[in-house]
């Protein structure tokens, strides 16, 4: 049996509460407002419905969302406006998402949780009808039990010891499911944060060094992506390290130099064909402006990575728009 919250700490938002063509940006503006900055489309934006229902716990904060297809971006512009850092713990309910942060690429499924960390880009794509419910954490607050937080952006909890646990507990948050509570909701924060504590398990004090370095590597690509050429030499070069180090830096995270480029460079590409205002740069200097030297190639790796053609894509995005 769940928990069930009081119905006076409860608000809620629906686009049943605005027309079908307005309903997308409303969504964008609540999620925004209530929840976190974030960027969403969905490609049934003129069908699109969703809703959130939030209540306090305390220094937490729960969301239960349920939406239609949606992809999700938390960009480095939405993190600049961020008041508090904060931490989500996600737990899907219903449908399956693929989950992108900092080399971490993860499918969540029912009853899963995977941990994000707000102060970070990360890319969350809901694969038909999704409900979930997510655990807003501030930061510091969460730093009382997990030490370091944000060495743990991607983690999925699932069906294995303390992550169980940690799952059913999280489960067995509903807005109504009981007649009154046992404790008051204040008082839940603290066994979620000890349970994901335990699910986390012990931490092991890594290099200070390592996440500053990838930082650092990271901010480099985005600002060098243009450049065709670019390799783990040339940014090596430039930060005064070996590239060794840097090829290590990156495998800590899970991931290569190359992907993470080829990512960067993708996203950025995506980004210039959506915005209405470039509908008549030319798909050829998109390409230029990505890193890309070979426009048939940036056009293959551009529907390997989306499903489209770089003219297909634009095209659909700025009609939908209108």
């Amino acid at each position: 049996m769940g928990v069930r919250l009081e119905a006076p700490a409860q608000r809620h938002w629906s686009t049943q509460q605005v027309g079908p063509q307005r309903a997308l940006a409303y969504w964008v503006d609540t999620v925004c407002d209530q929840f976190l900055e974030l960027e969403i489309d969905s490609p049934v934006r003129n069908r699109f419905h969703a809703s959130l229902d939030q209540v306090d716990l305390g220094p937490a904060t729960a969301n239960f969302l349920e939406a239609d297809t949606q992809l999700v971006r938390r960009t480095r512009a939405k993190i600049a406006r961020m008041r508090t850092p904060v931490f989500v713990l996600m737990q899907l309910r219903v449908g399956e998402v693929r989950f992108r942060q900092l080399g971490c690429d993860v499918r969540i499924g029912p009853g899963e949780c995977v941990f994000v960390d707000g102060t970070e880009p990360y890319e969350l794509e809901c694969l038909g009808l999704t409900k979930a419910v997510a655990l807003r954490l501030p930061a510091d607050w969460l730093s009382g039990w997990v030490a370091q937080p944000q060495h743990h952006a991607g983690k999925v909890f699932s069906s294995h010891g303390w992550s169980s646990a940690l799952c059913a507990f999280v489960a067995g948050l509903e807005l109504n499911s009981c007649d009154q509570l046992a404790l008051p909701p204040e008082a839940l924060a603290e066994p979620i944060a000890t349970l994901l504590k335990m699910a986390i398990g012990p931490e092991h004090e890594p290099s200070s060094r390592q996440p500053l370095l990838f930082n650092r590597l990271m901010f480099t690509l985005q600002n060098r992506l243009h450049e065709s050429d670019l390799s783990p030499q040339s940014v090596a070069g430039e930060l005064g390290i070996s590239t060794r180090t840097v090829h290590y830096a990156f495998a800590k995270a899970g991931t290569t130099f190359v992907q993470r480029l080829m990512e960067l460079r993708l996203g950025r590409a995506r980004d210039l064909l959506r915005n209405a205002r470039l509908y008549d740069l030319p798909v050829a200097e998109v390409a230029a402006r990505c890193g890309f030297a070979d426009p048939s190639h940036f056009a293959r790796r551009f529907r390997g990575r989306f499903g489209q053609s770089p003219l297909q894509y634009r095209s659909a995005r700025i009609q939908a728009k209108h």
